[in-house]
């Protein structure tokens, strides 16, 4: 006299929401370079409630795949200066209070994992500095701390630890090919499925600074794309370098940039996705030599096409050496016999490296150039002193806010945290 009856009902996936089928974060970060990493190690040691995702593109912790990507981005494969130069030029497009702030805990941070002492850099001789002046350069001096591979893998550690031991969730090896706002979230659109955002912050960094780019095309919010900043890396024997005093400076004017010297190290190869520019080591002894290197940049007017032109130069250049950088003598293409007189956006150089043979001693017939040398930054948008975009809830921090440098990515990854957990 007893009977069950089941009832089973069906659902259309069109009555469930987008917000239903995903999983739904309050923050996500994209890209575990150094601006990621501390906007993250930020956010789990003041604001651990807040759920958060970490994506990034490249490998885990100690897992790299290519120069640039994955945790801390290129931290442990540059050179190992943190330069303090950094703080000031944060403080221009930041809020001053919130980076002193930053500042102090990043090197208080640092302080504990490795006792830091600041290295005060030097000035070139009066001579030079009176033959610099007439030629009308700016002297920048490059006050630094020197970090060593066992002092950068300790902090890789503790931060690592620290975020896999929180409420944040890692994405690694999984590639972000779409942002999709709608109303008040981001869809963000992964090799990995799609996940829910209330609010983002946007630290791709050097490898991701095409993608960056069209993500900004995509958003409207471009500002100036007018600009291509590209040259050489030089390299030079140290002994033509004596009146410079070691010093590590950085030469400026109107728009090129000479330096910073960097002494007694190795250019390298820094690998990008599909292009490859010379970089500098030196704090290991197997990069040890007597040469000092430098970079040579221009930034360059190209109306509407400045990442383009970016992209195309670092990639001709790239072709036209058939190797992963080119390197040759800087006579060779004062005598217009290099492959690199083949590309005429390069013409400028000639009459720089006249102006400074005549300070350098020889520059021209011992030194040589390294190719392509490029400055792999998005073009510029229009950001709050709280690094908040023209787009409600998108944040961004390190090379994608339009900042060179370590401790610049750092310090703004903290800004961006701080600024988005406020809002809630």
């Amino acid at each position: 006299n007893s009977s069950r009856i089941c009832v089973i009902f069906f659902v259309s996936r069109d009555f469930i929401s987008e917000k239903d089928l995903m999983d739904r974060f309050d923050i996500g970060i994209i890209g575990a370079g150094v601006a990621g990493a501390f906007a993250s190690y930020r956010i789990v040691n003041k604001y651990p409630d807040k759920k958060t995702i970490l994506f990034e593109l490249g490998r885990p912790p100690f897992k790299r795949r290519r120069f640039c990507e994955g945790f801390l981005g290129c931290l442990p494969n540059n050179d190992g200066k943190i330069h303090l130069n950094d703080i000031d030029n944060v403080k221009n497009i930041a809020d001053k209070r919130a980076t002193y702030f930053s500042s102090k805990w990043i090197f208080n941070l640092f302080d504990f994992i490795n006792q830091s002492k600041i290295i005060k850099d030097s000035l070139p001789s009066s001579s030079l500095q009176k033959k610099l002046s007439e030629n009308n350069f700016e002297i920048i001096k490059n006050d630094y701390i020197q970090w060593k591979p066992d002092s950068i893998h300790k902090l890789s550690k503790h931060i690592a630890d620290s975020i896999e031991n929180s409420n944040v969730q890692l994405s690694f090896d999984n590639e972000v090919t779409k942002i999709y706002k709608k109303k008040d979230y981001f869809i963000v659109a992964t090799a990995n499925g799609d996940f829910l955002c209330k609010k983002l912050i946007l630290c791709a960094g050097r490898s991701g600074w095409r993608w960056v780019n069209s993500l900004f095309k995509d958003f409207g919010i471009l500002v100036n794309d007018n600009f291509a900043t590209f040259g050489v890396r030089v390299e030079i024997a140290a002994k033509y370098m004596k009146e410079f005093n070691n010093s590590h400076c950085t030469l400026y004017r109107d728009n090129l940039e000479i330096g910073p010297l960097c002494w007694y190290g190795t250019v390298i190869p820094e690998d990008h996705a599909d292009v490859v520019i010379s970089n500098f080591r030196s704090n290991e002894e197997r990069w040890k030599t007597d040469k000092v290197s430098f970079s040579i940049l221009a930034s360059k007017i190209f109306k509407d096409q400045g990442c383009y032109q970016t992209d195309r130069l670092a990639k001709l250049a790239f072709l036209l050496f058939n190797d992963r950088v080119g390197k040759e003598r800087i006579k060779i293409f004062t005598k217009n016999n290099s492959q690199l007189n083949l590309l005429p956006e390069y013409n400028w150089l000639k009459e720089i490296f006249e102006e400074l043979d005549n300070i350098i001693p020889n520059l021209i017939s011992r030194g040589y150039i390294y190719v392509p040398n490029i400055l792999p930054m998005a073009s510029e948008i229009k950001i709050d002193k709280n690094l908040s975009t023209e787009i409600e809830g998108l944040y961004v921090a390190g090379e994608s806010a339009g900042i060179r440098g370590i401790a610049a990515a750092a310090i703004t990854g903290a800004i961006a945290a701080d600024s988005i957990c406020k809002e809630y």
